[in-house]
This record gives structure tokens, C-alpha cells and sequence, in this order.
């Protein structure tokens, strides 16, 4: 999204809210309801996905770029009621497809949260899934999803995201995602205003950053993942806070599953062995092959382990190589380039379990949902 050109942003307000989520919910009604989105919904709902669309300028003033022709339509909301200065909507006076593209920007919280989990909701009160949704309500942590039960005729608050945290796991996961990915925080910031319309200081990004790094390495202990017989090891140089040290890691190749990632000061043979060890302890069982580069370590470390066959000193161009795990240590060399040094070992662990769990890639099973769901319940970020 483009950069706004006012000043910082206040936080929209409850009923400001209110009115954005109210002009789509007849048109997801219809759509639940089987009646599909209209032709200027759909469209609107294609300006967002392209991304880059639209400027946000306050919370009732945007600009979207025109989709024909040079130039951007401003889109504002006036009173309850959204007017733009297209030709379709000066001609309708109705919902064109700007209105419905800054809508739907506006409504991405509470799609995230209605796509959070895809367990079944259970009212509380009485144990019915006979539910039906009644908007949003709001607080100081963002918007949680309310339901009315047909049941019981209660109503209750939606938790899945966690203990009255609303969007803030939800948000929390998008800026851990963005900061693996190489964003400062500051840009992450400005992507949370411009996408979310939610102004966040740097200070409860890193918070949230740190707060979820440590809960997905919890989620992460003891998850059985089925790995293959051959194995990849290598090193390589990093520093934490201006000193020197040795990353090493060792991959599945048949799944690209991280097995371990340690730090060390040296790179010796107990160090190497004790990686080697680290990973065994985690697949559950030994390989009967592991593929090294030149380093005297790794031999001398498999001294001491039967059953594996080493295979080491291989070139890229070789038919058994190390380039998965090359390909890795460059992924690793690009994101500490954003991050100016690192301060501690913790990103670093952290950056593996985002690589295994979170970052998409063909061959990894994902982290299970469910238990990183029960996990947030139970900490209010």
C-alpha cells in the first residue's frame, strides 16, 4: 500500500467502525445465504486483491486508483452514508466498485477473525451450533465476532483468538509473519494502519513479536513429523550483538523440515556432534545418511554415532549436494541484512520455527492450528 501523506493517524472510532461493517453485512448475509456477490462487489473485492489500490488518507477519506484510466476517485464517507466521485456512482447514486474495495479494506479484521479457526462454534450457554453472527464488538484490543444462539437466545463473545484479545493474536501473527519476511517494525506499523486501519506504536509490535516467537516455540515442542533417511548439515557465520558465531543447521531433504538449529562460539567436532545429536532427539530417529561440505568436523563427530553413512565435501554442481540447505543459509543472510545484527539467539530459533510452521513452502506440513489456538487462548497479548 502507498504511504499516506497526513499526519499520524487517530484510531477509528466505535461507531466509525460500525458504519463499514454494517454496509457489507447484508451483502455476506446474501452471499451465506447462497446468493452470490454482485458484479460491482466482486470488483471491489478484485481492487483490494491487487493490492496498492487504495490510499488511506483518514478513516472516512480514501483514494482508490481508477481501474480505466489514469488518476484515483476519491471515496468518503459522509454521516452513515459512502459517496465517490465516479461516474457510476454520481449516475446510480449507489455503491460502486471504489465504495465496495474501501469496505471491503475496512472489513479485513473481521475476516480474519471469521477465518481464524475451523473448528465448529458451540454456544457456551446451551452446547447449540445453531449460531448466527450479530457484527463486532470492540475494545481496547481490537474487534471480537459476537454470536446470538437460536438455541438459548444469548448471545456471547467469540474467544478463538484469544481471552479478549480480539484481532490482537490475529495481528499479532500478521506483523510476526511480516518481520520474518524483513519489514522494520516501522513499516510494519504503517502496513497495520494502511491495510487494518489500526495504529499500533512500534513498542507493542516488538511486544507482540516477542510474545508469539516464545508461545510457537512452545507450540512446537514434541510435534511428531515424519522425516526421511537423508539428512543435510551445514554452518554458517552470524553475529549477535557484534560477536561471531556458528549457526549450524541440519534439514530433512525429503521434507525441508528444519531438525535442528544451535549456535555455538566454535565449530568443532563437539559442537558439531552436538547438533547432530539435537536433531536425532527431535526426528525420533537416526538418518542412514547425512551430507556435509568439507568441514573435518562433521567426520569426526560421526565417529563416535554408528549406522550413518557420511557423505561429505560435495560441490553444488554434484549430483548430491547441499543446496536446499544453501538456498536456507541465503534466506537466513538476506533477513539479518534488514535487521542490522541481532541482539540475542532468540530471532534465530524463532526464525526456525517461522521457516518450518509458518513461511510457505511445497513440502512442510503445517503447524497444527488448533493447539497454537488453544495456546493464545490461554495469554492475552
Amino acid at each position: 500500500m502507498m504511504r499516506s501523506e497526513v499526519q499520524k493517524p487517530s484510531i477509528p472510532s466505535r461507531e466509525q467502525k460500525s458504519a463499514s461493517n454494517t454496509f457489507l453485512m447484508q451483502h455476506r448475509s446474501k452471499a451465506a445465504g447462497g446468493r452470490k456477490f454482485g458484479m460491482r462487489a466482486m470488483r471491489g473485492l478484485a481492487i483490494v486483491a491487487l493490492g496498492g489500490q487504495i490510499r488511506r488518507v483518514n478513516d472516512s477519506l480514501f483514494f482508490v486508483k481508477s481501474q480505466s484510466s489514469l488518476g484515483n476517485h476519491r471515496v468518503e464517507r459522509i454521516g452513515s452514508r459512502w459517496v465517490c466521485d465516479c461516474e457510476d456512482y454520481e449516475k446510480r447514486l449507489k455503491a460502486c466498485k471504489h465504495i465496495y474495495a474501501v469496505n471491503f479494506l475496512l472489513d479485513l479484521p473481521e475476516i480474519i477473525l471469521s477465518n481464524s479457526s475451523g473448528q465448529e462454534k458451540v454456544c457456551p450457554h446451551c452446547k447449540s451450533t445453531n449460531l448466527v453472527r450479530r457484527g463486532l464488538k470492540y475494545n481496547r484490543s481490537g474487534a471480537v465476532q459476537v454470536f446470538w444462539c437460536k438455541g438459548c437466545n444469548k448471545r456471547f463473545v467469540d474467544t478463538s483468538t484469544g481471552r479478549r484479545g480480539g484481532t490482537s493474536a490475529s495481528l499479532g501473527l500478521i506483523a510476526l509473519d511480516l518481520h520474518f519476511k524483513g519489514l522494520s517494525l516501522r513499516n510494519i506499523k504503517d502496513h497495520l494502519w494502511q491495510v487494518y486501519g489500526i495504529s499500533k506504536p512500534t513498542s507493542t509490535i516488538r511486544f507482540w513479536i516477542m510474545k508469539l516467537t516464545n508461545l510457537l516455540m512452545k507450540a512446537t515442542e514434541g510435534l511428531n513429523v515424519e522425516v526421511g533417511d537423508k539428512w543435510l548439515a551445514d554452518e554458517m557465520v552470524v553475529k549477535i550483538k557484534g560477536n561471531v558465531k556458528y549457526l549450524w543447521n541440519i534439514m530433512d531433504y525429503e521434507s525441508r523440515k528444519l531438525l535442528a538449529s544451535k549456535l555455538s562460539d566454535r565449530r568443532g567436532a563437539n559442537e558439531a556432534l552436538d547438533v547432530i545429536k539435537e536433531a536425532i532427539k527431535v526426528a525420533g530417529k537416526k538418518p542412514s545418511e547425512l551430507v556435509t561440505d568439507g568441514l573435518k568436523s562433521y567426520e569426526k563427530a560421526l565417529e563416535v554415532m554408528d549406522g550413518i553413512k557420511h557423505r561429505g565435501n560435495v560441490a553444488l554442481v554434484d549430483k548430491e549436494n547441499n543446496n536446499r540447505l544453501e538456498r536456507l543459509h541465503g534466506t537466513i543472510r538476506s533477513w539479518l541484512k534488514t535487521k542490522r545484527g541481532l541482539k540475542s539467539g532468540l530471532n534465530i530459533d524463532g526464525y526456525a520455527v517461522y521457516y518450518n510452521d509458518i513461511r510457505p513452502h511445497m513440502s512442510v506440513r503445517n503447524l497444527n492450528k488448533q493447539r497454537l489456538l488453544e495456546l493464545l487462548n490461554s495469554v492475552n497479548i
